[in-house]
């Protein structure tokens, strides 16, 4: 069985599940189950989210805030989850084709959204700096027990951790990845031509125009979701995108 995976928490993305299941519905058509882990449950696919690292974070700090992404990593956790093959999707993306091949591919690794975007000499110069991680969190392929050891790390030095990392990412690249050979390490990116950045581009140097669609991709990230109008930074959703309305609205 095939696992897909979102995870909820506060009321920010509270009409983003729903088009999420069904963006995956259009895009999907092997035998799956979709679930959202969230802090407040209500609809039959909802799970609820532990709240055993709760307390090690600070909001007035900011770190290690997605900390509630990495329950999903211990799959036994949640005896709702059946099945050995797991995708998980942050709710504000777009899926422009057909998912079914990411559940075909070779699993050998784990795999993470590799962000084609960032200048990779950057991400080395700034790594002792704990910034510019090449890696993106929202979309994650693996098989059951592959991210256990992540969990596992987390559960185990967790107030370290808490405490040094601003984000998973950056938590990520430091621990389960190979900034400096990229076939090496835990994680492995996913290639060139599967997932772009609404707001960064695609490929740097060649490809970076911003706030375009790449149809022949597989999926669009929105994270970061802000603009700059007269220089203030402004929250942004997608469906107050136009380009995005009509997409995402099917």
């Amino acid at each position: 069985m095939i696992n897909i995976i979102c995870v909820k928490w506060g009321t920010k993305y509270d009409t983003y599940v729903e088009k999420l299941k069904t963006q995956i519905e259009n895009n999907c058509t092997l035998d799956y189950k979709f679930f959202c882990l969230t802090d407040n449950p209500k609809e039959s696919y909802d799970i609820q989210l532990p709240t055993t690292w709760d307390h090690l974070y600070d909001p007035t700090r900011g770190k290690f805030w997605a900390y509630r992404k990495c329950y999903m990593f211990n799959e036994d956790l949640f005896s709702e989850l059946d099945g050995d093959q797991f995708l998980y999707l942050d709710q504000d993306v777009l899926i422009h084709n057909n998912i079914d091949h990411l559940f075909d591919m070779d699993m050998s690794k784990p795999s993470i959204v590799r962000g084609w975007w960032n200048d990779i000499n950057n991400c080395k110069k700034n790594f002792g700096k704990l910034k510019s991680t090449p890696l993106n969190s929202s979309m994650i392929r693996w098989n059951r027990g592959q991210m256990k050891p992540v969990f596992d790390h987390i559960n185990k030095n967790k107030e370290y951790i808490f405490f040094t990392h601003s984000t998973i990412d950056n938590y990520f690249n430091h621990h389960w990845y190979d900034i400096y050979n990229e076939d090496k390490g835990f994680l492995k990116g996913f290639e060139k031509g599967i997932v772009y950045s609404w707001y960064k581009g695609n490929i740097f140097p060649e490809d970076m125009e911003l706030n375009k669609l790449r149809y022949d991709h597989l999926l669009c990230l929105f994270n970061n979701s802000h603009s700059v109008r007269s220089g203030i930074v402004e929250e942004e959703h997608m469906y107050q995108i136009d380009e995005i309305k009509k997409l995402w609205n099917t």
